[in-house]
């Protein structure tokens, strides 16, 4: 019997090693959306058009195919404390981020700004945890819908801005 718990230890540390070293595929805040169930209280790597305002900042898409019932955005809630620590061997899937960031340009553009800085609009792969947002009910009927998840993320170290030629 204690052969057994041995062997069985033995594979829970080789599946841990392997996972360990194993590239994170981005997922787009669509994906996200469209298993929000699925994603909540997870750690993952969003891929998404970062913007920036004086209200907040959030990932987001244009829109989802197939439509989404909410929103294509993610609030980001920066939280030094308790957001989670991306993993200490952090690699993106290169090969999975270039086909979802072409696929995501196809559909999402970068605001262009009259004025300020085109830092308010870039692409960018954020590591954080998905959380359901509670409703506003300060919030008007008229405006835009209000995003269905947050991204609590452990600040600017988890940021990954995107060039578009790369």
């Amino acid at each position: 019997m204690n052969w057994c718990k041995a062997f069985s230890w033995l594979l829970v540390l080789c599946s841990s090693a392997l996972a360990a070293g194993t590239p994170l595929v981005p997922t787009t805040v669509c994906e996200i959306l469209h298993d929000l169930t699925s994603y909540t209280g997870k750690d993952v790597a969003v891929l998404g058009r970062y913007s920036f305002r004086s209200a907040g900042r959030w990932l987001s898409e244009q829109a989802c195919t197939p439509k989404s019932s909410v929103s294509p955005l993610l609030w980001l809630t920066e939280d030094l404390k308790d957001a989670p620590k991306p993993p200490a061997d952090f690699e993106l899937d290169g090969v999975a981020l270039r086909r979802k960031f072409a696929d995501l340009r196809q559909h999402t553009s970068l605001g262009n700004f009259r004025f300020g800085t085109p830092d308010y609009d870039r692409w960018a792969v954020v590591y954080g945890r998905i959380s359901l947002r509670k409703p506003d009910p300060a919030a008007s009927k008229d405006s835009s819908p209000a995003p269905a998840a947050d991204l609590m993320y452990r600040g600017n170290g988890v940021v990954v801005f995107l060039a578009p030629n790369e």
